[in-house]
């Protein structure tokens, strides 16, 4: 591990405990009960929580770490959500959640502030990560194990949740911890588990005749990549082993891009006749990205990303706060890459371009970007702090000629060729 890496880790472990980006994150946690204390909201993040170490990895950026980690949390609680109380419609007292390989308790961290944790349980093969969410959301730990049959808790559950653990088992595994969680489950108990549909496919990757493609490799270095690498199947894939497990007929429902507007959602109930019917009106809610965010001489803000609703197609516009002032930016750019990853030509247009002139005292800028929708949905698109760049020396805050600058690079470059061809 770098200085580098270290210090974007600390850094994002300081905007955790920042009480302006705790606000951020509760003011896109629409769920939240109003007697749930600001204090109660616990952004507290693992030193080893890999869905972190994999964000600062891939973006080399503590705001962008951060805004993805809790984007993602955010939607699958959301997901989560809206399962739990379309298949348990009424009260909630009775019934039992198991959160199944939760990793560092990226989910629980906001389901436990929306039921009792005392009807939560959570379990997971690495200890410390165990440990960790129920030190720091209070709800039962049971420790999981390689062999499914060797998993054996002491009670039955109404919904068993399991994000990205079938997304990375091989096929004997993928079927063998199907048949043992369905059997955790109560007479009228769901298991949903996430997959990799065969669509996010690498390109040029096709998938064997079986309909699975298991690859030994992940983001989590510290498990064993003959047990668990990044696995990508087919709708009859899983649709064969659903009645392998259960039997032919057994109902079921899938959800395309449920989690994180990536993987798959699916719904397996202990009952054959389970009415899933419910689950159709199922919401993935916004979406987007800030792919560009830049502070440019002299003096402008720049920013450059897409938003939509999977649901509903491009959204009007995204909301942008800087320094505490509000602004509205309309979408309508060009993003082919956009519909063609989600396969959807009504996203072609979810662009969004925004520049912002500062003003003379603004040092430090202090940013949210937000999507929302018609019917109220949030999604939290970017939250970071920016450092004014210092002007270069003796020229204060007065613009550069864009004529002139480049064609002083043009000089540079000339004198620079002259002197090569000289020194041969």
């Amino acid at each position: 591990m770098t200085d580098e890496s270290m210090q974007l880790f600390e850094r994002v472990r300081a905007m955790c405990g920042d009480p302006f980006f705790q606000k951020v994150i509760r003011g896109h946690c629409s769920f939240l009960a109003d007697n749930v204390a600001a204090a109660d909201l616990n952004l507290h993040i693992h030193p080893n929580d890999q869905m972190l170490w994999h964000s600062l990895k891939h973006h080399r950026d503590a705001n962008a770490a951060f805004s993805q980690y809790y984007n993602v949390a955010l939607q699958q609680y959301n997901a989560a959500s809206q399962i739990l109380r379309s298949l348990f419609p009424g009260p909630l007292e009775r019934i039992r959640v198991l959160d199944f390989a939760c990793g560092y308790g990226r989910l629980l961290r906001f389901l436990s502030l929306s039921l009792p944790p005392q009807q939560i349980w959570a379990s997971e093969i690495q200890a410390d990560a165990l440990a960790f969410v129920c030190d720091n959301f209070r709800v039962t730990g049971i420790p999981s194990h390689v062999d499914p049959q060797a998993f054996q808790p002491d009670r039955r559950f109404h919904l068993i949740w399991v994000a990205s653990l079938f997304s990375h088992l091989p096929a004997r595994l993928f079927e063998a911890w199907l048949r043992r969680l369905v059997d955790c489950l109560e007479p009228d108990g769901v298991l949903c588990f996430s997959a990799h549909d065969a669509c996010l496919l690498p390109k040029g990757t096709e998938l064997p005749a079986e309909g699975i493609l298991f690859k030994p490799f992940s983001e989590n270095a510290a498990l064993d990549t003959t047990t668990y690498g990044t696995t990508y199947v087919c709708e009859d894939f899983v649709d064969g082993v659903i009645a392998k497990v259960c039997g032919a007929g057994h109902g079921h429902f899938r959800i395309p891009r449920g989690l994180a507007h990536e993987q798959d959602l699916y719904m397996v109930p202990a009952a054959p006749d389970r009415d899933l019917s419910g689950l159709q009106s199922f919401r993935r809610g916004p979406w987007g990205w800030v792919d560009e965010r830049e502070l440019r001489q002299p003096g402008e803000l720049y920013l450059r990303g897409w938003a939509a609703s999977i649901d509903d197609g491009p959204l009007e516009t995204v909301d942008i706060e800087v320094n505490g002032a509000h602004y509205r930016c309309p979408t309508g750019q060009r993003r082919q890459d956009v519909a063609a990853v989600f396969e959807d030509p009504r996203l072609d247009t979810a662009g969004w371009e925004f520049r912002h002139i500062l003003a003379p005292g603004d040092a430090r800028l202090r940013i949210i970007v937000s999507a929302r929708t018609s019917n109220d949905e949030s999604a939290l698109l970017y939250a970071g702090e920016l450092q004014r760049p210092a002007p270069p020396a003796g020229r204060g805050d007065q613009p550069v000629s864009t004529s002139r600058g480049i064609l002083q690079r043009l000089g540079d470059l000339l004198a620079r060729l002259r002197r090569a061809g000289s020194s041969r």
